[in-house]
This record gives structure tokens, C-alpha cells and sequence, in this order.
């Protein structure tokens, strides 16, 4: 529970006077007769009122400066600057040459005619020919090009847990060697905890799900014989846990013909096999931004006018409400960039950023060093961000109107939607963010605590977490104090339950389960000791008895089965939709009431027979227990017609 923030301006002028009145008698002694508004010394006592209640009111404000301060003494980020939107970006020539072109990582291309939003490359695109009307080839246990094509997501390496590939053909012509690394879009229906790797809040580190070998080969010749490893991979999709971009390194000899791609995996250990929505090639991410360098030409003017005064500044051209972030080279040293100036001293080679009116602030000599003029002054910075850089996907880009010659033969198209894009923050917006930190969990101490922890892991998908207090690994039968074991549920396609990669029972891959370990380690209190698990589940055989003659027996014992399975999911079922409550028994009633709001009139539900681990069905009555920790998995649902029950009958 935060205190609520104090309030000085609660004394009004009429309070004041009021009070001022009731004084007059006893300190004037009685020769202070006249206490109307007519009179001179209470017109003065007014006026003092008046100028005191301003005070009040300036002394309830808090400054901006102070606002910062307070944020960087509670370790949060002062107000955030704009932050440019990201897309990715497939790069084609204009017209086929002899040589592949290579366009450099920075080149600024933008798909507005008055060329204001400018987004640059993050990294250089070796623009290979592509095969005119070609498109990319599928093959997992069968051709899936035409699935790729309509994004109707084509499930990878669908193994569990045994060795899968993937094979890809990429539509590229002629016989041209790579002069640099070949760019893939590779995009994912994953979960929206797993960022793609262009977009902001995308993790650096995470560990990936399997261990992914990328090759080449020749489409038309035997893959297990001629299948060729790659020099380097830079694989943005952590193992296709997200959406990324994977650059390729071919090794010397490799060509266009060369289009095979092989991707394997000794073992697949995915909670459920990945989802393909797209690949593409000849790409790179691309963001909301351009860089740009003022010398000390660019700036003489500004510089002739500078003197030994403190609170120097240097407007920077075009950068006016577009500033991000600058770096300054001043007489051969490098000057840092900081919030502001309240813990600079004197000697700091420091700056601060106007970003409205897209200038570098220098100090006043107490805090911040007062810098001298220089005409080899270097700035480098970053003009953009911002919401205007959000959009649709369009294929209307060009190069910017100062890039290279060279660069103008090019065009591209975003593949992914431009996303991102946010304005700068205002003093305000930060207060109510810093506000909003003091309730984050950032310590294990609880049991909620470690499932909250466990559920917001970065990078990882993690859709159901439960602690069990005192349970160790290594003492099953026993109690253990300190010890607690959590026990995680990845997050599943759960759109189509009758999909072929649909996973019943999803289990965390060994990646999640060493993210989720180390960032309870970090937050577990000293005598506490934490384990990670995937949950333990058991297998479901169920009995369903109908009573009456139902029309369609087809029909109904699948819509029975249907509504069972989902009421027993691990991550949909149980009465709230949530998930099956970890350890809750399994309970008759309770099944016969979901397979009954599922049939509605087509039939009646007579009973409902429970059976575990391979036993038959054959509990009517009693609840049968899972265990603490565990989750049903249904396998079998079996029905069975009986004569319908006259009430006071009984069932047979």
C-alpha cells in the first residue's frame, strides 16, 4: 500500500482572513475597531493573504528537476524519450545486374513522399536474385507450400523430443555467389510474451528451446549426403521460440543454386511445434530513426557566438522534437550523455538533451564542466521515434533522397507491420510509471510472489505457474523447510483442440525452465531454496453413460468428448476457463455437469466414470485425487447408450 501524496495547498484566502479577523481585537487590544473591508489595514491584511496563498500554491508543486532527481534515486529510468517503431524490411533491385548488390546497414528508406519518416537498415542486405514468381518450398512430413502460402501456420519440427527437420527451398535465380550474409524473415505464431526479436522489449538472452543446426544444399540431390553447414548463424529467433531474423553466413563456393536450407534438431524439445506464418529472404530489421553528424563547420556560428558563460548549448540541424540520443566529441574527449545535471561535478565531461528544441545542454561549471570552443567538435546523434513511424504494411519504399547513388536503384516492402513506435514521455506519465513500480513483485517471498515471478519471466512464455512449499526434489515423502518447488505450464495454441500439433499436455523446454530458475534465484530470499519443474501429469480414461436414443450417436459422443477436454485442459479447463486447478480431485458431478451444458437437449448425461493411469473407468461415485501438484490429461472418452431412467428408478 503506497501513502497517499501530501497536500500543502489546502488553506484558501477566506480561511486565512477569517482567521486574521478573529485575531484583530486581541492584538490591536481593542483599538482596532474598524474590521470591514473599507478599512486600510484590512485591505493590507487582504493583500498579504493573497500573496501568501500564491506561496502555498508554488510550494505544492514539485519541479520537474525534482521529479528526475527522485526517480534516479529510486533507481528508475527518468522521463523515456520517443522510441522509433520497428518493422522488418525486404530489399529488392530495380533492375537485374551481373554483381549482387550489397546495401549497407544505415542506408535510410522511407515510404513517405515528403521523405520526413526515414527508417534505416540495421544491417547490411546482400540483395539476391529471386526467381520471378518463385515462392517459398515447405517440407516437414509432407509438401506444406501451399499452407505457407495461405498463413494458415505450417507446424516445425514436430518431434517430442526426438530428432525433426524442416526443409526450405528459397526462390533465388541464376548462379551468383553470396557477397555477404542471406537475411531471413522467419515469423512465428508465437505468444505474446515471446517479443520478435526487432521490436523494443524483445530479450537479448533468452535461452533457446532446442538446439537448432541451420544447413544448405542442392535442391535435387540427396540432403543426408550433400547438406552443407553454414560459417556463422545469427539466429534473432532464439531457436524459433519468436519472430527474428536469421542471418546466414555462406561458406566460399556457395551459390544461388545452392537454395536448399535444411533446419534440424537432434532433439525437439518445443512445448508444441512452432507455427510458420512467413519466410522471406533478402531482409533486415529496420527502425524508426536516422543517423546524422554536425562538425564544427556545421556549427560555426553557434560556436563564434559561444562565451566563458555557463548553460552553453548547441542547436543541431533537423532535430528540433526529433532528438534521441547524441554523442559529442569536444578537444579529442569523449562527452557522456547523462538525465541531468544534479550529480555532475564540476570537472564532468557531461551533456544533457534538449530534445525539443534539438540541442546539447553543457554545464554551468558546479555541475557539468563549461566547455571552449572547438572547431573540430564532433556530434553524432539520432533523430526520430515517435508514433508517426507506426503503420500498415506497404511496398512503397524507396531511398531517401541524400543516400548514395548507388542506394537509389533499390526498393522495398515491410513484411511485418511497423510497431513500436511511442512519443516521449512527460513528467507526468513518469510519475504514475514510478508510482506503478512500487507494486511490482521483485522478491520471492510469498507463494504468490514466486508465481507472479515465474508467470513474467522475459522471454519466455510461461502461461501457469504453482509454487508447492516444501516439496524438494531429492525428498519426495517428506516436508523440507526453505524448500520450494514451482512447478511451470508454457503457454500452447489453444485455438483448434483437433489440430495435429495440438499438444494435450505441454511441457516446458529446458531453455524456459533455465530462464524461469534464474530469475527466481535472483529474487528467492537467502534461506529459501528453489526448483523449477514441468507439472506432473496424469492420463484420464472416461466413461460416459447417455441415456435415452440419441439421433446422431456420432455427433454426440464428439461434442461429449469435445467439451471434456477442454474442461480438463491445463491451460482452458475447469470451471473458470483457467487451467484445471493444480491438484484439484477429479469429481464426478462436476464432469457430468460439462459434458451436459455441452450436449444441451441432444441428450442426457447419465453418469460419468473416472479412470487413472491406464485403469479403466470405473469410479461413478467418489472423487478420484490427482495428486498435490498435478494435472489431468484426457486420453480416452468411451460412451455407452443406457435405457433412460424413470425418476425413482435408479440406473441399472
Amino acid at each position: 500500500m503506497t501513502l497517499p501524496a501530501p497536500k500543502l495547498d489546502d488553506l484558501t484566502w477566506a480561511d486565512m482572513m477569517a482567521a486574521i479577523r478573529r485575531r484583530i481585537p486581541a492584538e490591536s487590544d481593542g483599538t482596532w475597531t474598524l474590521h470591514a473591508p473599507v478599512d486600510p489595514g484590512v485591505t493590507l491584511l487582504e493583500l498579504l493573504a493573497h500573496l501568501l496563498e500564491q506561496r502555498l500554491y508554488w510550494l505544492d508543486q514539485v519541479p520537474d528537476a525534482l521529479v528526475v532527481a527522485v526517480l534516479r534515486l529510486l533507481g528508475l529510468e527518468p522521463p523515456r524519450p520517443a522510441r522509433p517503431a520497428a518493422t522488418v524490411l525486404g530489399v529488392a533491385a530495380r533492375e537485374a545486374g551481373t554483381a549482387v548488390p550489397v546495401v549497407p546497414a544505415g542506408t535510410a528508406l522511407t515510404r513517405d513522399p515528403t521523405g520526413e519518416t526515414v527508417f534505416t537498415l540495421d544491417d547490411e542486405v546482400a540483395v539476391l536474385p529471386l526467381a520471378e514468381g518463385g515462392e517459398v518450398g515447405v517440407w516437414t512430413d509432407r509438401d506444406r507450400t501451399a499452407d505457407l502460402r495461405a498463413r494458415r501456420g505450417v507446424p516445425l519440427l514436430a518431434g517430442r523430443g526426438a530428432p525433426a527437420e524442416v526443409r526450405f527451398t528459397l526462390p533465388l535465380a541464376g548462379e551468383h555467389p553470396a557477397p555477404g550474409p542471406i537475411g531471413l524473415l522467419v515469423e512465428l505464431d508465437a505468444p505474446a510474451a515471446s517479443v520478435p526479436s526487432w521490436l523494443p522489449g524483445a530479450v537479448a538472452d533468452v535461452p533457446p528451446p532446442a538446439e537448432l543446426t541451420w544447413s544448405w544444399f542442392r535442391p535435387g540431390t540427396d540432403v543426408s549426403g550433400r547438406a552443407g553447414t553454414f560459417e556463422k548463424v545469427e539466429d534473432g529467433t532464439a531457436g524459433l521460440r519468436r519472430s527474428g531474423v536469421v542471418r546466414l553466413y555462406p561458406p566460399d563456393g556457395w551459390t544461388t543454386r545452392d537454395s536448399g536450407l535444411l533446419v534440424s534438431t537432434p532433439a525437439a524439445t518445443y512445448p508444441a511445434p512452432p507455427r510458420l506464418l512467413q519466410l522471406a529472404v533478402n531482409v533486415s530489421a529496420a527502425h524508426h530513426r536516422r543517423r546524422r553528424t554536425a562538425r564544427g563547420a556545421d556549427l560555426r556560428d553557434q560556436l563564434d557566438a559561444w562565451l566563458r558563460l555557463p548553460g552553453q548549448h548547441l542547436v543541431l540541424p533537423d532535430a528540433a522534437d526529433r532528438l534521441l540520443e547524441a554523442t559529442v566529441r569536444l578537444a579529442d574527449q569523449e562527452w557522456r550523455q547523462v538525465p541531468d545535471f544534479t550529480f555532475g561535478g564540476p570537472a564532468d565531461r557531461i551533456f544533457v538533451l534538449d530534445r525539443t528544441e534539438g540541442a546539447v545542454v553543457f554545464g554551468d561549471g558546479l555541475t557539468g564542466r563549461v566547455p571552449h570552443p572547438d572547431p573540430d567538435l564532433s556530434v553524432e546523434y539520432t533523430t526520430g521515434g515517435g508514433r508517426d513511424g507506426n503503420g500498415g504494411m506497404t511496398g512503397n519504399w524507396s531511398a531517401a533522397t541524400d543516400v548514395p547513388a548507388a542506394s537509389g536503384a533499390i526498393s522495398a516492402a515491410n513484411l511485418v507491420r511497423a510497431e513500436g513506435g511511442a512519443d516521449p514521455e512527460t513528467i507526468t506519465e513518469a510519475r504514475r510509471r514510478a508510482a506503478a513500480s512500487l507494486g511490482e513483485v521483485t522478491r520471492a517471498v510469498t507463494a504468490d510472489d514466486f508465481a507472479t515471478l515465474a508467470r513474467t519471466t522475459p522471454g519466455v512464455a510461461v502461461a501457469r505457474a504453482h509454487p508447492s512449499l516444501g516439496e524438494h526434489p531429492g525428498f519426495r515423502c517428506a516436508t523440507v523447510p526453505g524448500a520450494v518447488t514451482v512447478h511451470i505450464v508454457p503457454a500452447a495454441p489453444r485455438d483448434d483442440l483437433d489440430r495435429e500439433d495440438f499438444a494435450a499436455a505441454p511441457l516446458p523446454d529446458p531453455g524456459m525452465l533455465c530462464a524461469v530458475a534464474a530469475r527466481l534465484e535472483q529474487a528467492r530470499l537467502l534461506t529459501s531454496e528453489v526448483f523449477v519443474r514441468p507439472p506432473r501429469y496424469r492420463e484420464v480414461a472416461l466413461g460416459v453413460a447417455l441415456s435415452g436414443d440419441p439421433a446422431d450417436r456420432a455427433r454426440v459422443s464428439a461434442q461429449v468428448t469435445a467439451a471434456l477436454r477442454r474442461f480438463l485442459d491445463p491451460l482452458v479447463g475447469g470451471e473458470d476457463q483457467d487451467g484445471w486447478p493444480f491438484g484439484q480431485p477429479l469429481r464426478p458431478s462436476a464432469l457430468l455437469r460439462a459434458a451436459q451444458r455441452a450436449l444441451g437437449d441432444l441428450a442426457d448425461v447419465a453418469a460419468v466414470a473416472i479412470g487413472l493411469d491406464g485403469a479403466e473407468a470405473d469410479e461413478e461415485c467418489d472423487e478420484v485425487p490427482l495428486g498435490a501438484g498435478a494435472l489431468p490429461v484426457l486420453r480416452t472418452v468411451r460412451t455407452r447408450i443406457v435405457p433412460a431412467v424413470e425418476p425413482g428408478e435408479g440406473l441399472a
